[in-house]
């Protein structure tokens, strides 16, 4: 027999002559129902939920900040504005324009909007000087006319999202 399995019986044989104290007994067992109380009042289904709630409330307005601004589509940046004449505020406006129409207008009709309104602004953007003050004479005859198409196009649009429509 090895020396392992010797030591392994001789250790067992003086286990079992070996008798506890019986108040031992009881202050184990005192010991191992404070834990298990213990246990029970703090309950890791509570902490993960209260954490995963936690994380809901900081990423998804943080996301909801993340997301592109519509006006990009349309200027590319701010700074596009800014050449022109314009600040940033003009650009806060018309991306809360934007938001806006967003909101109001279905799907359909908020991408045949944006178009239009990209249309639109890239036109403005070529009659505005670096003051901002508007030159309709840079436009040629074809220009103004897609200008005044738009515009009429883009009235609907307007009149929805002001709510102005007729129902």
């Amino acid at each position: 027999m090895s020396i392992d399995k010797e030591l392994r019986e001789e250790l067992r044989h003086m286990a079992d002559s070996m008798h506890c104290p019986p108040d031992l007994y009881g202050r184990v067992r005192r010991s191992y129902q404070h834990y298990v109380n213990e246990k029970r009042g703090r309950s890791p289904m509570k902490k993960r939920m209260l954490a995963g709630i936690v994380a809901a409330v900081i990423l998804i307005p943080s996301a909801a900040f993340a997301s592109p601004y519509l006006a990009d589509a349309i200027f590319g940046s701010s700074a596009a504005i800014e050449q022109r004449g314009g600040t940033k505020e003009d650009y806060q406006v018309i991306e809360g324009m934007l938001q806006t129409a967003k909101g109001k207008l279905t799907e359909d009709e908020f991408k045949e909007y944006m178009k239009l309104t990209k249309q639109l602004m890239q036109l403005k953007l070529k009659i505005t000087d670096q003051n901002g003050n508007k030159h309709m004479d840079k436009l040629t005859n074809e220009e103004q006319k897609q200008f005044e198409q738009l515009g009429s196009k883009l009235a609907p649009y307007f009149e929805k999202i002001n709510g102005t429509a007729k129902p």
